[in-house]
Order: structure tokens, then sequence, then C-alpha cells
């Protein structure tokens, strides 16, 4: 049995979906969010709290890791390893391995972690998520046609969270991808301006990019609520892709290889979420 942490995040319940499509047997783990689908086996988990985990893992051959907090992953981790599971799929981030930063930083070391246990795995480490123009940008092109950011004229390849999901599934259950890692990107590097032209285009109204200084981008994701430390992380990142210090812009293969079709497009995406960006 395959047990989905994260189950009712962007990529969890997208997954949990093909994993039922396809007959697997397979176990959601939630922490915050309540989680009903017919047919599956659902536990809550509190990483805070370690006792709930070997219940959840009971039975489990496959661990699907993912977490909104990395600290969170080196418990279960521990766990998993004592409950006998066989493998884990971790979702990590674009090029831990040679990453400088801390985030990349983070996420190796949990690779690293489970390594050492002895358990086969499988690294997935995407990039930037498309959606975060729905999660973290979409109150804004809701109601300003607008969508604000410090990046200036940097490329990323970002991904749809649906070919993360489907290559996750394929990974779960499919042999042949045991200690492997795969860099995960969309097919193709575009920057913020080009995404707000085809954002109007998929949209009807014309929707803006509006460059800030650091400062006052940071300023504004705390009055949003956003954490100050995780504000000021985010702006460090915009800083690096400025400066050309990380490798966001690259593309990658492997989606096309696990899946036999090229990544989801910027424009698909656009047109299918397009329902959930319009004006309030």
């Amino acid at each position: 049995m395959i047990l989905v942490t994260g189950a009712s995040g962007t990529i969890g319940s997208e997954l949990l979906r093909e994993l039922v499509r396809q007959g697997e047997p397979v176990r959601a783990a939630v922490h915050v969010r309540p989680l009903h689908v017919d047919g599956v086996d659902t536990c809550s988990i509190d990483y805070d709290r370690a006792e709930t985990l070997p219940p959840a893992l009971e039975g489990i051959d496959t661990l699907f890791l993912l977490s909104q907090k990395v600290a969170h992953e080196k418990p279960m981790v521990d766990a998993a390893r004592e409950a006998g599971v066989r493998r884990i799929v971790y979702i990590s981030s674009f090029g831990a391995d040679t990453d400088t930063f801390i985030v990349g930083q983070l996420h190796r070391e949990i690779e690293l972690r489970i390594q050492e246990t002895g358990m086969a795995w499988t690294f997935l480490r995407p990039n930037y998520l498309m959606q975060n123009f729905i999660t973290l940008m979409g109150d804004d092109i809701r109601n300003e046609d607008a969508f604000y950011d410090s990046i200036g004229d940097a490329r990323v390849s970002r991904i749809d969270t649906r070919d993360i999901s489907h290559v996750a599934a394929r990974v779960l259950t499919e042999s042949g991808h045991e200690n492997c890692a795969y860099e995960l990107s969309g097919p193709e590097a575009i920057t913020h301006h080009h995404a707000a032209e085809v954002l109007s285009e998929a949209l009807g109204r014309r929707i803006r990019y509006v460059e800030l200084d650091d400062d006052s981008f940071r300023r504004r994701l705390i009055s949003q609520g956003v954490p100050e430390d995780f504000a000021g992380f985010i702006e460090d990142v915009n800083r690096r892709n400025r400066n050309g210090e990380t490798h966001d812009d690259r593309l990658t293969d492997h989606v096309r290889n696990i899946l036999g079709r090229e990544p989801t497009p910027f424009s698909r995406f656009c047109r299918d979420y397009a329902p959930l960006l319009e004006r309030q």
C-alpha cells in the first residue's frame, strides 16, 4: 500500500485522484485540511506528535513524502524506517544537490537522511510551480488585473503541478525508478512579462506584471500576512534569479521521458485555470 502525505494539497490531491483512478491501494494522510475520498483509507497525522506517525505507516510499503515544512520530514523518514517501509518517493526542490541556498540545502539534508536509511528512494525535484499564479497571486489578478513581484526579467522554467503528480504516480507504480533523482521543469523558461501576456490572452483582459524593488515587495508580502522570515527568503530568491545566480531557467526532459509527452505549457495552464482568475 502507498501512503500519500500532503494528500489535501495541490500536488497530493491530484496524485491521490490518479492513484485511485489506477486502482492502486492507497492511504491518504492529512494534517490540517480534512479529506474525504471514496474508497480511500484516510488517517490524520501531526508531525509535532510523533505517536501519530506509526499508525499511519502500518502496512505501508511505499511512502510519498511531501510537507509544507521541511523540518517535519525528518521524523517521518525515521518513522518510515522503523515501520519497515521499503521505499520513499520524496518531493524535493530543483537542483537540491547543488543548490547553495537554504531551501535547497534543507531538502538535500532530507535526501541524504533518506539515503542513509537503506530504503529505496526516488527524488522528484520540481522547479517553481505554475499554480503559484493561483495560490500566491490569484487575489491580485482577480481584484487588480495585476500581479506583483521583484524577480525582474529572470526566466524560470515553471512546471504545472499536475505534471508533477502524474510523474509521481508513474514513479510510485512502475519499477525502474529506484534510487533515481529527477529534475522536473516545464517546457519553456519564461519571464513574468511574458506570463502577463499569456494570462491576458487566456482571461480576455489585460493583466499587468508590476515589478517592485526588493524592499517594497517584502513589505507587501508582510502586509498580506506572509511571515517576515519567509518574505525575506522570497526576496533573496528573487534577487538571486535577477543576478543570474540560479539555474531556474534550465529545461529538463524527465517529464517527457517518464510520461511519454511534453510537459504542460504555460498557455495551457492559463486556459485551464482561467475560471479561477475571473474578476470578483
